[in-house]
């Protein structure tokens, strides 16, 4: 299963049509409730508002959005005090979607590898 991040998600929607056949030759790809906010927050803030909120309305029901669960929240602890104890800590609600990922064994599919490479067991790819 295929963890989408919240960049993928916007290059689609501003057009990258190269970027949305790959996304669509995937056999399950899933959201987690952290990128849902960042695309909500992201289409209120927009100019044409109404049609971004449609954008994002569109694409949550055309995919699964996987829970939060105590499992995630486990799985979160454990690697926020991994990393602070490395010295290589990254940002809260990019954690929160690893952990998301990491607990229904999704794989999180970025462009911005930095922001997940820190995160132990994660599988990643860049699309």
């Amino acid at each position: 299963m295929y963890c989408l991040d919240s960049n993928i998600i916007i290059d689609m929607f501003r057009g990258d049509n190269k970027l949305k056949e790959k996304i669509n030759s995937f056999e399950h790809y899933c959201i987690t409730p952290i990128v849902l906010c960042e695309l909500f927050k992201g289409a209120y803030l927009a100019e044409k508002q109404e049609k971004a909120l449609k954008l994002v309305e569109e694409f949550v029901h055309s995919t699964e959005l996987l829970e939060f669960s105590g499992h995630a929240c486990k799985i979160f602890g454990h690697n926020y005090s991994y990393l602070k104890k490395k010295g290589k800590q990254t940002q809260e609600r990019d954690l929160m979607i690893a952990s998301i990922a990491m607990a229904n064994n999704a794989m999180i599919v970025t462009r911005n590898i930095k922001d997940f490479e820190n995160i132990p067991a994660l599988k990643i790819i860049s699309v």
